[in-house]
Order: structure tokens, then sequence, then C-alpha cells
């Protein structure tokens, strides 16, 4: 009888739930009757839900008495009963208080009118827009004030970011990488970031923004706040694309014209001919087409799942990347993945947990370009048939005729691995003790491991072309960096006017590594690979290197944000520092910051029909710098090989002369800006000033010889000034089906040195052998860092009387080895001689302007994103002028060179003409020859889109995209965005690297 009761009460419960079970539909519209996708509708206390598709419309199970909760950002959510409804269609109001944007400003975030400082903002959704390795890319010319400076065109090169110019004289001026929270170590490359996980990124740029930051502050910050999970069903999105990577050519001279061209260098110094031009038929080796692969594949494909519910939230992801090289070696691979949760324990206390482990592996790229253009096409790529007895594979490649690398045996013989591996967690426990009192305790860390192995096989391709014994070099490194913060926010607002948060903590940063390095010599193989390894090495030579570092920073923090009214908003914030790098008693550091905004229309008196938004901003504050060596403040000992008597003697001597005083670098800024919106935020502008001062500059500065120390010791001394405007413009509409957006950036800068070493008046950087062992790169006291010196020309001399006329006062030629066809140089001091003493300014590798315009368009299903990105004013030191457009020492030139130097038909060429023994120095010495114009507008990425319509898909998207395909300049090299080095000593100098690539791209968005 109780079996038969409990299965008729299973019967009436299951068809009472199936009675208050149903289905509601309906579509969801905007204001302008516009459908909104991927509107959250959730049943109200439950997980269950769904989302709108691309047509606004929906359908979802629900109880009978339940709610519906419809949220979408940027509109009001909105709860509808659906008690005796089944049918249920809304318009969402726009919610002008939503979109006030949640802006995340270090140890905590607060809406955007609530702060007074330079922060800018550029959403994770235009990152992704751009298929690269590494997301900084994407950033350049979407923030006014940010530089990102690319590295080339290799697998994986990491661009620099420069934040407002230079303030340090370190060789490091990245900013401050934070993700999530955590602290990332110096130097940290974006590489470790998929850009389908972001967010957003949030570059603090003035002081008062990144003063919280303190010691680590002093070149901005750049903040990176990754996808989390969304109450409601779970959603599954998908990201593929596949594309191919070129590289336009410079066209260098074919056999003949380079024959004709060897011959005119000779003829034109009164030598006999070199090359009879019919021992060589044809048109020889095409060096380009035997290196350079005309098309590079490029892979990214990342999954997402993400979901939950009030009290568990979730986001997981997977991406993996591969780009390949330009050339038979080098690419670069990584698998990355990201999971987050969020947990709400209870009313009081949540936790968040983040993991992110991330795979690696690269072959280094050659930089082959710079050979390929100088050997002559005279050289073949193999020797005969006849002479490889008794080669090895790796000494079969010709021997060229200028004695320039064979850059196809060069390929050959590469053989570098590197594997990688790093793990990033992040957890992070809030409990609220008050409603307006929140503790937050956070422990995030990053464990990484990298391993290297070079092998260089032995060959033999002529006397000074040879390995005679092969080695193997292997590193290993390991770090650990970790953050422990603890803080205690306040935030709450009074009588609806006083608005005040306040946070204070205090913080622990640690960064720790090792390395260890081994090289031997004798593999027994050149090809068997499992042989490389340093244990089956059977030479007699054997090194080993290994070093540990440890970096700890100890801080205390405080800042407080009033705003009144929502008028007058005031920010505050000091730090102190304590850093392991310095002397026990120079470790302390205070850095204080402080903002004032003033927003007009929101004042009475001010009433305006077209200005919706006016605001006034000032601050000033300071930051610091601790990028130096950990072990700067001490003395160290080091062993050298002397000869006395005939034997080799090792003796211990002082190799580093250490600074027990050292301290800070500290750099002082000042800002002010206005921001304007008008016709409800239809037109946008903003502008901002700043100055930029840092003081006890951590320079190496030379001992005096009298020391008998060839080294450097660590001071603070000097100081650098950066200062500038930036500018920002944006425009947004809507007709109909038709969608228009526009930003506009501008910035200027001018970075200059106020104060150098005692001793050191000038900087000098990029010493060229090949051009009188002179420095091309200067820095000098109150003038513009990192300019370009070397002689001024004054044309070519076009006859005898003028080489007669260009002398001293007392009639001495000047230029005595000149001839009709050469530079003329100037005289700067009027000395009548030409020395260092008249070398000069020739140059400024940095831009009066650069700029980005963004432009987002939309007409019903289409959609077209372009991306431009320029720099105005700026020149380029181009080395290989000295290359291949003189010929000197027998090398390849650029194809139709016969038609740009200086001949008696070609008076007004550029060039000065084709001599051998170059007398005058015309190719021998940095001048203004060298000196292009480096400005240039790029189309930096072009995607077009089309939404297609499927059922049961809330999204799929098609699109067609390319990465730098137009490029506007007048430069003659490979790419006008180039350096070789350091922002200061390396700059605007093209050594031929391998240019930024062409990129047709074909992708797929899919969204379940």
């Amino acid at each position: 009888m109780k079996q038969l009761i409990l299965l008729i009460l299973c019967v009436l419960c299951f068809g009472f739930s199936a009675e208050a079970q149903k289905t509601v539909t309906g579509k969801i519209i905007d204001e302008f009757g516009e459908p909104i996708p991927g509107v959250n509708i959730l049943e109200k206390n439950t997980d269950n839900g769904t989302f709108s598709d691309f047509d606004g419309k929906y359908s979802v199970k629900v109880a009978d008495n339940a709610i519906l909760v419809f949220s979408y950002l940027g509109f009001k959510t909105q709860e509808v009963s659906v008690t005796g409804k089944t049918e249920i269609s809304i318009t969402m109001a726009t919610d002008n208080t939503q979109l006030e944007e949640i802006v995340v400003i270090g140890y905590g975030s607060v809406k955007r009118d609530k702060i007074a400082t330079s922060i800018v903002t550029v959403e994770g959704a235009e990152i992704a827009k751009q298929v690269a390795s590494n997301p900084a890319e994407a950033l350049q010319g979407k923030a006014a004030g940010v530089q990102v400076l690319s590295s080339g065109g290799s697998p994986g090169a990491s661009p620099r970011i420069v934040i407002r110019g230079v303030v340090t004289a370190n060789l490091t001026t990245a900013p401050l990488i934070v993700i999530d929270g955590v602290l990332q170590p110096n130097g940290t490359s974006l590489n470790s970031v998929n850009a389908q996980d972001i967010e957003s990124f949030q570059i603090l740029k003035d002081a008062a923004a990144s003063a919280i930051y303190g010691s680590r502050a002093s070149n901005g910050v750049v903040m990176i706040t990754t996808k989390r999970g969304k109450s409601g069903k779970t959603v599954i999105s998908a990201d593929l694309n596949y594309g191919v990577q070129f590289w336009e050519r410079i066209q260098s001279a074919d056999a003949q014209e380079y024959i004709r061209i060897q011959n005119a260098r000779r003829v034109n110094d009164g030598n006999a001919p070199l090359f009879n031009p019919e021992d060589f038929p044809g048109q020889g080796t095409d060096w380009w087409n035997e290196v350079v692969q005309n098309y590079a594949p490029i892979l990214n494909a990342n999954v997402r799942l993400s979901g939950g519910s009030e009290k568990i939230k979730y986001s997981g992801s997977l991406g993996v990347f591969d780009q390949q090289a330009n050339y038979s070696k080098g690419f670069y691979q990584r698998i990355t993945g990201r999971f987050n949760i969020d947990f709400k324990i209870s009313d009081k206390v949540s936790l968040k947990q983040d993991i992110s482990p991330r795979i690696e592996r690269w072959e280094n790229t050659p930089n082959l370009l710079f050979n390929a253009l100088r050997i002559d096409p005279l050289t073949s790529v193999f020797i005969p048939q006849s002479e490889r007895e008794g080669r090895n594979e790796f000494s079969i490649f010709g021997l060229s005729q200028n004695l320039v690398p064979n850059p196809v045996g060069q390929l050959a013989r590469q053989f570098n691995e590197n594997d990688f591996f790093a793990f990033f967690s992040n957890t992070q426990l809030d409990y609220k003790i008050l409603p307006s009192l929140t503790f937050t305790s956070q422990f995030g860390f990053n464990v990484s491991r990298t391993t290297s192995q070079t092998f260089n096989p032995e060959f033999f391709i002529g006397p000074t072309r040879q390995l005679e014994i092969n080695n193997i070099t292997k590193t290993i490194s390991n770090s650990l960096d970790y953050v422990i913060n603890n803080t205690l926010t306040f935030d709450k607002t009074f009588n609806d006017k006083h608005y005040v948060n306040v946070t204070a903590g205090v913080l622990f940063d640690s960064e720790n590594g090792d390395n260890l390095q081994g090289f031997r010599d004798g593999i027994p193989s050149n090809t068997n690979v499992n042989l490389r390894q340093l244990n089956a090495a059977e030479g007699e030579t054997i090194r080993t290197f290994g070093n540990e570092f440890t970096r700890n920073v100890f801080s205390g923090i405080f800042r407080g944000i009033y705003s009144y009214d929502n008028r007058y908003t005031f920010n505050a914030s000091i730090r102190s520092d304590q850093s392991s790098v310095f002397p026990e008693e120079g470790r302390d550091a205070i850095f204080t910051a402080a903002s004032l905004a003033w927003d007009v229309d929101s004042e009475k008196f001010f009433k305006s029909e077209v200005i919706n938004n006016l605001r006034v901003k000032v601050s000033a504050g300071e930051v610091g710098n601790q990028n130096i060596g950990i072990n700067g403040q001490f003395f160290r000992i080091g062993s050298g090989n002397f000869v006395f008597g005939g034997e080799r003697v090792v003796a211990n001597t002082l190799s580093q002369f250490g600074n027990p005083d050292l301290r800070w670098e500290t750099v002082r800024d000042q800002n002010i800006g206005v921001l304007l919106g008008l016709l409800n935020n239809k037109f946008t502008f903003e502008a901002e000033y700043y100055k930029k001062t840092s003081e006890g500059l951590l320079f190496q500065v030379e001992l005096p010889n009298f020391t008998g120390i060839p080294a450097t010791v660590a001071q603070n001394v000097g100081s650098f000034e950066s200062k500038g405007f930036d500018f920002t413009f944006g425009y947004n509409d809507k007709w109909e089906d038709f969608t228009l957006g526009l930003n506009l950036t501008l910035s200027t800068n001018e970075s200059r040195a106020i104060e150098l070493a005692p001793g050191n008046e000038v900087i000098l950087g990029q010493r060229r052998a090949r051009l009188g062992n002179r420095f091309v790169k200067i820095t000098e006291l109150g003038e513009t860092i990192g300019l370009f010196q070397g002689f001024q020309t004054a044309g070519i001399f076009q006859s005898q009387t003028e080489l007669n006329s260009h002398t001293s006062e007392d009639g001495t030629r000047i230029q005595p080895n000149a001839q009709i066809g050469d530079l003329r140089f100037v005289d700067q001091n009027g000395d009548g001689l030409l020395n260092d003493d008249d070398l000069t300014t020739i140059g400024n590798p940095f831009p009066d302007f650069y700029g980005g315009l963004n432009i987002n368009m939309g007409y019903k299903n289409f959609d077209l994103t372009m991306q431009w990105y320029g720099t105005y004013g700026n020149d380029v030191f181009n080395l290989n002028t000295e290359y291949i457009t003189s010929g000197a020492q027998g090398l390849n030139t650029r194809a139709g060179l016969e038609n740009l130097v200086w001949t008696p038909e070609n008076t007004g060429a550029k060039y000065p003409r084709l001599t051998e023994n170059d007398r005058n120095g015309n190719y021998q010495n940095p001048s203004d020859l060298f000196i292009e114009d480096g400005s240039y507008l790029r189309l930096r990425n072009i995607q077009l889109g089309y939404n297609l319509k499927l059922k049961g898909i809330n999204k799929c998207r098609l699109y067609l995209a390319g990465q730098n395909l137009l490029t506007l300049t007048n430069y003659s090299g490979f790419d006008p965005e180039v350096s070789s080095g350091g922002i200061i000593n390396g700059y605007g100098v093209d050594g031929s690297r391998n240019p930024v690539a062409k990129t047709f791209l074909l992708g797929l968005n899919l969204t379940l």
C-alpha cells in the first residue's frame, strides 16, 4: 500500500512539474526598432537562461510563475513576469548611467567620472581584430601618447611600448605590465597573453595615475583585465583564422648590371675593368629567391567557454598560435590556456581563482637580408659536384667573390631550439566587512622555465669561412615571481553628493631567477640529432656559466578619491617602497601624487544643448625607477689571464666598482587636460599637455683611467625631460542600417637631456667601423636625445672650379682628394680641416607627431574596420646606403643604381660617382647622405566581415583581413619603422632587419 501511495505521489508531482513548465518566445529591439543580439535572458534566482540570436529573437523554457530578467551592457535591465504569457517582446532603453565605464586603476576600480588622472582604455574587442603573436601590436594608433615600436617581422617578435617619451637612460623604456592585478617581471613580453582573452587594456599615462605602483612606474603602466564568466547559460565561442605573409623585396642588381657597376668603379679611378661580361652570361644568382620564401603561413585558433550562476561564474579558453618565418628556418608556436572562476561563498565572502598555463616553442629566425642584398650575383649557391668530394653537407656552398657569407649556407647551418613553459596563478579573496568596507587579499605568481640549445656544425667553405670542430651550447633559465597584496577599501556615497573611496594596503613583490649554461665541442656527428647533447661531446673545450638573483620590493599604499556632486573630483595617493636593489640606507622612497577634475557641464550655470560633457583636469605626481643591475651596490672580483715570463697566469682583479650610495631614480610629472563631448557624445575631443622630468638618473659612468678598472660604476647623475601634447578625436553616429565610428589620435613629444653625468658631456651610440669608427648617435646636454650625427654635405662637386674654391682662409683645399662627382663636406668650424670637430646633428629619429585613425563601419550584415598609423617628420639613418649604393668591396648594389649615381650625363643625382678607392670618403664617413625621410602612413589592419543567419547559432561571422597592405612613404628601405638596439641609441637606424610582413587572412567567428 505504501509503495502504491508513493507511486501515485510521484506521478502527481511529475504531472504538476510538467504543467508548471512552458516555453516563452519573443523579440528584443532597441529604441530605434533594431534587433539586439546577445541579450542575456535569465530566469530570476536560477541559472536557467538563454541569449537572443542575431535577429533579437529568443526561446526559453521556464516555470509558469517565473520572472525573466533581460540584461545587456549599455541598456537598462528589465524584469518581466511570464504569468499567463507565452510571448514576451520588449524594447530595451539606453542606460546612460551604465555607460559610465568602470575603470581599473590599480588595486581597485571606479567609474571613469571618479578619476582625475590620465588613463586611456582600449577594449579587448578592438585588440582581437588584429592577428599577431603579441596583442601590443594592435595598440598602435589607438591610444594617444602611446608609441608601439615594431621589432621587425620575425615570428614572435615583441614590439616595444613607449608611453610619453623617454625619461631614463637605461636600455629598457618598457612600462610596467599588470595582468589582473598581478605585477609582471621587468621586461615581460605580451606574448604571454592571448589577445582573445583580453577584456580591456588600461594605460596609465601620467604619474598621478601610476604613482600607486611607485618604484616600477616611471615608464608608465599597462594594465590588462582578462575576460570572466557571466551569469547565464553556457556560451561556447570559437575564433579561427588562417593566412599567409610575404615581404616586398628590394631589387638587387643582376649579374650584368653588377659587372657594369664594378667595372665603372675601376674605370672612374683610372684602372682597367675587372670583369669581362662574356665570362658571365645570364643574370646570375637571384639571392632573394634562393633565401626568402614568398609565402609563410600563420594560424590562430581559439575556443572559449563561459557561463555560470549567481554563485559560480566560470570562463575557460584554449588558444593555438603558429607563425612561420619567410625563410626555411624560423617559427614561433604557442599554446595558451586561461581558466577564471568566481565563487560567491556568501553575501560577504567571494573568491576568484585564475590559472593560465602556457607552452611556447620557437626557432630563432635568422636575419639574412643584409647578406642577401650584398653578396654578388656571380657566385653560385653551391660549388660544382666535382668539387664536393670529401666535404660534408654544410661545406658545399659557394664562396662569394666579395667574402660576404653565403646566406643559403648560413641558413643550412642554423640549428636552434627553444622551449618555454610558464604557469600563472592568481587567487583573490574579498571579504565585505561592511557594505562599504571590503578587505582584499591577493596572491599571484608566475613560474617559468626556458630551455635553449644551439648547435654549430663543422664546415669548410674557405680559409676565412670554416669551423673546424662542431659545438653545442645549452642554456636553462628558471624564474619564480610572486606578489602578495592585502588591501582595505572603503567606498560609499553620502547624501547622494559626497562620494568617498579610500584604499590602503601592504604589498610584497618578489622576482627570483637562475640560469645555467654549458658549452662543449666535438659532437661525434654533424647530422645525428640524437647526439646533440652536452654529454655526447668528445672535445676538450668545456665551459659553464651560472647565476641566480632575487629582487624584492616591500610597499605600503594609500589612495583617496573624493567627488562632490559629480562636479569636483579629487584624487591623491602615496606609496612607500623598499627595494633590495639598493644599499640599505638608500632603499626607502616615497612617491606621491594628486589630481583634480572639474565637470563644468554639471554646474547649474552651464546650460548647453550642444555640449553635454565638459571636463577640465590637472595632476602632478612622482614615480620611481629601479631598473639597474642587482649588484650595482657591490664591488666585484673577477679573474683574468695574463702572461708572465712566457707562462699563462690566472689572477684576480677588481672588475666592478660598487656604489654604496645608490638610490631611486625619480620622475616628476605634470599633466593638464580637457575633455569635450558634443551632441550626446556624437563628437568627442580630448587634449592633454604633459611634462615629465627625471632626476637622479641611474647612469653607468666610466671610471677614471687612474683606477685601473676598465668598467663602469652605477651612479645617480643626470636628468631627462619629456613633454608634449596628446589629442583624441571621436565621432559615432547611426543612420538606419548604417553605423560609423571614427577615432583619431595625434601626439607630439620631445625628450631632452637637461643634465648628464659629470665629465660626460655627451652620450654616444652606434659606433660604425666602416664609417671611420665614428658614432652615428649622440645625446648632448640640452638637446633631443638620440639624434644622428655626421658630416653635413653641400651637394656634389660639379666642376674643377668648385673643387678649387672649396678652400680654407689660406687657400688650402679642404678636400684635397676629392674629384668631380664626389660629395662636398661642410667645414663647420672654418678651420680648413675636416675632422671630428666638424661633426654636427644631421637628423632626428623621433617624429614631429604620430598618430592613428581607426574606422568602424557597419551596414546591415556587413562590417568594415580599418586601422591606420603614421609618423611625420622623423629621419632614418640607412646603413644600407654604405653598401647598396656604392658597390664598395665588390658588394652588390640595388637595381638601377646606374641611373642614381653622379655621371657627367646625370649631374643632378643624389648619390656621388662610382669609385673603387673612395679617397674622398663618400661612403667612409657618416653624413646626411645616409639620412632619409622616415615619415609614413600605413594601413595596419583592414577587415571586412559578414554575419550569416544560421538556425541554432547565435553568431556566425566570416571575414577577410589584411595587415600592413599599404605603406605610403618616401623611404627607400624595406621598412621605415626601424630600430637597431635601445630607444636612445638604436631607434631610427636601419640595418636591414626582417621587415614587417604583409598578411592576408580568412577567418571565422562562431558563437553557440
